[in-house]
């Protein structure tokens, strides 16, 4: 008896295995663009989009407490720190402020940027904007 407790315990991890392996998986346990869109746009129906993203080295490994800036045509500027994992997340301008004309920028210090790749879903107008950086040591500055 106690083997076909086990044999219905291994088809049982079979079924879960080949069902899991149906769904696709995603680091943070869900797709955060996914996420960040459904939220944002009912908790904050008079601003604007929000930007997001993450800030990498040039071997892709994430660089924690980057200093993020979103400046807008007028000079106004909003500053953040990116989180331990290299992500960052802005709210939105006001609605009358152009998303798209919105500079990104991502700086730490010892580093310099080298690449940025900003991402729009054009399919979906409203959802927030991706800007990814990768930073190189700076053989010029010295790291902190």
């Amino acid at each position: 008896m106690v083997r076909t407790g086990l044999l219905l315990s291994s088809a049982g991890l079979i079924l879960t295995l080949a069902v899991a392996g149906a769904v696709p998986a995603f680091a943070n346990g869900g797709d955060f663009f996914e996420e960040l869109s459904a939220t944002w746009s009912a908790a904050n129906a008079d601003s604007g989009l929000p930007y997001f993203g993450f800030i990498k080295d040039t071997k892709g490994k994430f660089i924690a407490n980057a200093t993020v800036a979103a400046t807008t045509p007028s000079g106004s500027t909003f500053v953040v720190q990116a989180d331990n994992m290299g992500h960052y997340k802005i709210p939105g301008f006001s609605k009358s402020v152009d998303a798209k004309q919105v500079h990104v920028t991502c700086s730490k210090v010892g580093y310099k940027l080298i690449a940025r790749d900003r991402r729009i879903m054009r399919s979906a107008p409203n959802a927030p904007i991706e800007t990814n950086c990768i930073l190189a040591p700076d053989v010029n500055k010295p790291a902190a």
